[in-house]
């Protein structure tokens, strides 16, 4: 390994633990990195002057410039890589209901790594994304709500929740940031609420960065708790046995998708199947039965039974006074 590409190793590794970390020390540079605090001094030096780099000192530690605007290095991907990339995208186009001017800058760049196949069906993608409508507020909270997240910074939040008019605020600590099929949402202990929220970011009005830090709670476990939920979105300790009996017409649809993480198939008399779940919430799981009309009969429990027949039964009466 020549000396040039050992110091442009450095530079990219000293870049990545400014993002991870938040500040370091050259003695923890040199540490870690097995160099002279001298050397890690000069690619520092580089870092600002070569590469743009915006760094503060402070306490003896390096540390980002708050609010800059960092480039993050290049990724290359194998073909295969290229493809799932690819599937990703598609996947968050269908579930995308406004332009992200974030997102299509960085599917252009993308495309301009890709393969030639492949880069022409991502630029299709890009021209997609980019005929979506616009929404300015939303994207603005959520690149402050980005900047919060990042920093372990607490946001003060103006918001308007689907069962309130009024408007109400709250400091959250960021711990999580998520694209659903339902939205985008940002998930963290409200100050208002004194626990762990979601916020979906369409709802949220206006957000101010504060400068106060946060330690992050316990992510993994809101993790695994969004895992558990049927759309990704409700947080909860509770635990519904869902059972749900298909037709034989859309069995082998039930049997070939990976619904939830505890899901359990069993068959039934006449080519029906049989889908067994543990949830914390009923709320995301009605419409998703509701669309399967006649095709699902809920066995238990009985909570959710009652919604899906009274719903129905309502929808079929709309139809009769048709």
């Amino acid at each position: 390994m020549t000396e040039q590409t050992r110091r442009a190793t450095r530079l990219v590794r000293i870049r990545e633990l400014l993002v991870k970390r938040g500040n370091v020390s050259c003695a923890e540079l040199a540490s870690e990195l097995g160099y002279s605090q001298r050397t890690i001094q000069r690619d520092i030096a580089a870092l600002e002057s070569e590469l743009g780099v915006p760094l503060e000192y402070e306490g003896r530690r390096w540390k980002l410039m708050p609010g800059a605007k960092l480039v993050f290095g290049p990724v290359r991907l194998t073909l295969q890589e290229a493809r799932a990339v690819y599937f990703a995208t598609r996947l968050m186009l269908r579930s995308a209901d406004e332009r992200d001017p974030d997102g299509v800058s960085a599917l252009e760049k993308v495309a301009d790594a890709l393969p030639g196949g492949l880069a022409g069906h991502m630029r299709r993608t890009v021209v997609e994304y980019g005929r979506l409508p616009s929404n300015s507020a939303y994207i603005e909270s959520l690149r402050r709500l980005t900047e919060a997240w990042a920093a372990n910074h607490t946001a003060t939040i103006s918001y308007r929740s689907a069962s309130h008019a009024n408007a109400r605020t709250t400091d959250i600590d960021p711990y999580l940031l998520d694209h659903t099929q339902s939205g985008t949402y940002v998930f963290g202990y409200s100050s208002e609420h004194r626990e762990v929220r979601s916020f979906k970011v369409d709802r949220i009005l206006e957000v101010l960065v504060t400068q106060r830090e946060f330690e992050p709670g316990d992510v993994e476990h809101i993790a695994e708790q969004l895992r558990r939920s049927w759309g990704g979105v409700v947080l909860g300790e509770e635990h519904h046995e869902v059972q749900i009996d298909f037709s034989a017409s859309v069995a082998s649809r039930i049997r070939e998708s990976y619904w939830h993480p505890s899901q359990q198939l069993d068959d039934l008399p006449g080519g029906g199947v049989r889908l067994c779940v543990n949830l914390p919430s009923l709320l995301e799981i009605t419409p998703w039965v509701r669309g399967w009309g006649p095709e699902a009969v809920v066995v238990g429990p009985q909570a959710l039974r009652d919604e899906i027949a009274s719903s129905l039964k309502a929808a079929a009466a709309n139809y009769q006074r048709a």
